[in-house]
């Protein structure tokens, strides 16, 4: 298996009928899979689709995204998937700086693309997942209608780029993120090794695909071993989850921290068979103790905390056993990763002390940015990705993540890491969630201030926030602010939003 497109081709010669993709009442056999796939990528060459070029797609879960992904890796081009929560302002900016020669498009967003082409920089040709919603547009069954199912003549090198990740933007413009076919793969084989994934699994895909956590930690590895996904459509509903378990004899899936918190605090959630589920992968953002306990205490299943970056893919890894004495640290790398935590002269943080994560950017980290030369010269450095994460060091490998280095809070010469605070205030009985982050001081430089999200029927008040977060931590960390909230702002990886947070409270965005 050398590029992207050998995972159907060779999972439809071992498995040729078996299910590879399951969506409601509607599956996929490997052999149906790679058939569609070669079809679409000769329709895409038809349309003048060569190596080099992007084809960019907005749609929500469906299974033609597979397909779709699949059909552009045999073209040698670069899939560029699209946050299907963008405005139309997004849009055009995503277009407008991956310029694809295809955009394939689901029927929920003909409106926006429709009002967005005026604004494309370059001329698109577009491609309707449904019957024609756009004049100019084609559908993709009739695209692929009579196109051969063989597999198309174009050989693809291992080293080129196969994909265009953007990142979630938080912090400005999202930046495409270039992974090459043999980076992915290389992720894709630490994660099946270290994640214990097998060709018998059922994996459940409740994370949208265009997001690394769904197509590339969760759809892509199962489907390479010969796995069957079972895909998830848009939207987080705890019920259709747990159901979705039993129905389709799930064992194993991943969910983000925020998920996990949903399903734990859900009414119902003790009446579903969740007996099939072996292994849950977690990650994206970090988990609070309370929330890790309660989930594994509802599904006595093996949990694996996954951490990476669109930049780095996943990187290391907390396996199950790590959870017994060391379930409050990140992981350690995976065993064909690199990680180092450095001081900010670049020399390695001794056990115990804080410093920044990098990592290696052979065999497992991306390119670069697309078109963006002055950020590619801030993170990648020396053949070291710099991630701005900040860890402390544990000792045999193990790290713990205590906060981006952006967010760490500086209070009178002393430094607080929010996530600290956080867990802390999760562990009130009364807390839903809360995002802990530094606002303006006269007298400290920064104080700590607290966005609570009070579970449903509890009495809560600033006073008595503080007053917990005194009994238990050093008094510089308790929060001078509380403020409560009904919502935290979160991306579609499941992280908050602090700057909205910062510009609710009408402080502005930290740099």
């Amino acid at each position: 298996m050398q590029v992207i497109g050998d995972i159907c081709r060779l999972s439809a010669k071992r498995y040729p009928n078996k299910k590879a993709l399951i969506m409601d009442s509607e599956f996929l056999t490997f052999s149906q899979l790679n058939q569609r796939v070669n079809q679409l990528a000769h329709g895409l060459i038809s349309l003048g689709v060569k190596p080099g070029d992007r084809v960019a797609i907005l749609a929500i879960n469906c299974i033609e995204f597979p397909i779709v992904t699949y059909a552009v890796a045999k073209c040698g081009a670069l899939l560029v998937p699209i946050n299907f929560r963008y405005k139309k302002g997004e849009l055009i900016y995503i277009i407008n700086n991956s310029e694809p020669k295809v955009l394939i498009f689901g029927p929920e967003f003909t409106s926006i693309v429709e009002n967005a082409i005026p604004e494309f920089a370059l001329s698109v040709r577009l491609v309707a997942l449904s019957e024609k919603p756009i004049e100019s547009a084609i559908s993709l069954a009739g695209l692929m209608d009579k196109q051969s199912n063989s597999e198309p003549p174009i050989k693809v090198d291992p080293g080129s780029p196969v994909s265009i990740m953007y990142t979630s933007g938080t912090t400005g413009f999202p930046k495409g993120v270039l992974f090459t076919h043999t980076k992915l793969l290389s992720i894709f084989v630490g994660m099946a090794l270290e994640g214990d994934l097998n060709h018998e699994d059922v994996t459940m895909v409740p994370i949208p695909l265009f997001h690394n956590g769904g197509l590339n930690s969760l759809l892509q590895p199962t489907l390479m071993l010969g796995g069957t996904a079972v895909i998830m459509g848009k939207g987080f509903d705890p019920d259709a989850i747990m159901h979705s378990i039993g129905r389709y004899r799930i064992t194993l899936t991943m969910f983000v921290p925020t998920q996990l918190a949903m399903l734990i605090n859900h009414p119902g959630a003790t009446e579903y068979d969740l007996s099939s589920l072996e292994k849950i992968w977690y990650g994206s953002s970090a988990i609070s103790p309370t929330v890790l306990k309660s989930s594994m205490d509802l599904f006595r299943a093996r949990f694996y905390q996954w951490y990476g970056q669109a930049e780095t893919g996943m990187i290391s890894v907390l396996r199950p056993e790590d959870h017994v004495d060391r379930s409050q640290c990140t992981g350690r790398e995976m065993f064909n990763a690199d990680i180092r935590v450095v001081d900010e002269e670049g020399n390695d943080t001794p056990v115990g002390e804080v410093g920044e994560i990098i990592s290696a950017q052979d065999p497992l980290g991306m390119i670069g940015y697309f078109k963006m030369n002055e950020a590619n010269e801030r993170v990648l450095r020396e053949g070291w990705i710099h991630t701005e994460d900040l860890a402390r060091v544990e000792g045999e490998g193990y790290f713990t993540v205590v906060d981006r280095l952006r967010d760490m809070i500086i209070s009178g010469a002393e430094n607080i890491y929010p996530k600290e605070i956080e867990d802390t205030i999760m562990s009130h009985p009364g807390v839903r969630e809360v995002a802990v982050f530094g606002i303006p001081d006269e007298v400290y430089g920064e104080s700590v201030c607290a966005m609570v999200v009070k579970k449903k029927g509890q009495e809560l008040d600033a006073e008595e926030v503080i007053s917990f977060c005194a009994s238990m931590l050093a008094s510089y960390k308790k929060p001078k602010r509380v403020e409560f909230i009904r919502e935290l702002p979160k991306n579609p990886s499941g992280k908050v939003i602090k700057n909205i947070l910062r510009e609710h409270i009408g402080i502005g965005k930290k740099a």
